[in-house]
């Protein structure tokens, strides 16, 4: 049958539109959306918690029944305008492992509510989101942004902020962004106002960045630096052990240590090094910091983690004293450094020394002592080179 020319155009776009309808259903079934007619009067804002949560949904991080539950129904928009309704958890798994730069949800429609606990809760406009999102420990875009932030990219000045007035706020400089992030508070969301434009460092370019979404999408690329840390043991009262003991220890060629921002030793596999530091300590507080950098892993920047300890080479020094029976007595040493220090246990009867005896850093810091009818003075006493006085603890005896 020949069909008239004016109908083949118009069969051409119901053909379109079909295979269209076929490409959304596919990333979510039919049962789980509705398709709301466009003239309907839903409050949909864009939402960058929308968007963490689904992150949270696809990384499995938030759960159909951990953390907080949605009470379905939840109306939520594309970046292409289309409107969706979502019925149930498998709806809201379905989008969010079927989104991309090209099609992803970047609305939500307020109020909705939630079970957080046995409570169920109104949220109400985006902060009572990121409240919720903070509540329940699912990363928001600050979680997200900071530790990546100058260790793989930079922004690329000038960039628009909304403050938290939402006054649009041009920033030229790093130094400006900093500014601005302590006056608004860093615990605070980032309000980019896109499109904003990066460096990346790993490919030493500029990069568009059109939504939060793209910014969520750089972050997945990026392998931020490791989290350094270290274990510290006292060798002695004054000196220290300190141990590299973090999860990728084997991934970091080399880093420093650092003693109140001095650097004392190169560390690490790549200098045979045994990750480990000794030192002894003036009187004082002192920062220890290992820092490192890994410019060809993506951690240009570099990382470090520091400790403050606090050294007091000449502490008080102290005993308790119990009684055995009429004549003899136990002493026991009692203050916190005992294990870290020597000391001599010593007995005076007349001001005349009677007894004395070592306790060195292995002993078992008592002392037993049978005593004739008298007085007596018993006494912990150490003298130490760091101390201007004998450090000196006494107990009077009477044994009748």
């Amino acid at each position: 049958m020949n069909i008239p020319s004016i109908i083949r155009p118009v069969r051409g776009i119901l053909l379109l539109l079909v295979v269209l309808m076929m490409s959304i259903q596919a990333c979510v079934s039919e049962d789980e959306l509705d398709f709301p007619d466009k003239k309907d009067s839903l409050n949909l804002s864009e939402s960058v918690a929308i968007v963490s949560t689904l992150r949270a949904v696809e990384k499995s991080i938030l759960l159909e029944d951990n953390r907080f539950q949605v009470l379905y129904p939840l109306e939520l928009q594309f970046n292409n305008d289309l409107r969706i309704t979502i019925s149930d958890f498998d709806g809201l798994k379905s989008v969010a492992e079927n989104s991309s730069i090209s099609q992803h949800v970047d609305a939500i429609a307020f109020p909705f509510d939630v079970l957080n606990g046995d409570i169920e809760k109104t949220i109400q406009n985006e902060q009572s989101f990121i409240n919720l999102l903070d509540d329940v420990e699912i990363p928001t875009l600050r979680d997200e942004f900071d530790p990546f932030f100058t260790q793989c990219f930079d922004l690329v000045y000038p960039i628009k902020m909304l403050d938290t007035d939402s006054n649009e706020i041009t920033i030229a400089s790093k130094e400006a962004y900093f500014a601005f992030e302590l006056d608004q508070g860093f615990d605070k969301q980032p309000k980019f106002i896109y499109p904003i434009a990066i460096f990346d460092y790993a490919s030493e370019s500029n990069k568009t960045i059109a939504s939060p979404f793209e910014l969520f999408e750089v972050f997945d690329a990026c392998k931020k630096c490791p989290q350094l840390s270290f274990r510290i043991d006292t060798v002695e009262i004054d000196r220290y052990q300190f141990t590299a003991d973090f999860e990728e220890l084997d991934r970091v060629f080399s880093y420093g240590w650092y003693i109140n921002g001095e650097k004392v030793e190169t560390d690490g596999t790549g200098v045979q090094g045994d990750n480990m530091l000794i030192e002894t300590f003036p009187e004082g507080n002192h920062e220890i910091c290992i820092k490192a950098t890994l410019p060809e892993d993506d951690c240009f920047s570099g990382t470090e983690y520091c400790q403050i300890i606090s050294v007091d080479p000449c502490p008080f020094v102290s005993f308790e004293t119990e009684t055995i029976n009429n004549s003899t007595y136990k002493f026991i040493a009692n203050f916190p450094a005992k294990d870290l220090i020597e000391y001599t246990w010593a007995i005076y009867r007349n001001e005349q020394l009677i007894f004395s005896q070592l306790e060195d850093i292995e002993g078992d810091n008592e002392l037993f002592y049978q005593f004739d009818a008298g007085t007596y003075k018993v006494c912990l006493e150490s003298e130490r080179a760091a101390c201007p006085e004998v450090l000196k603890f006494c107990d009077n005896i009477v044994v009748e």
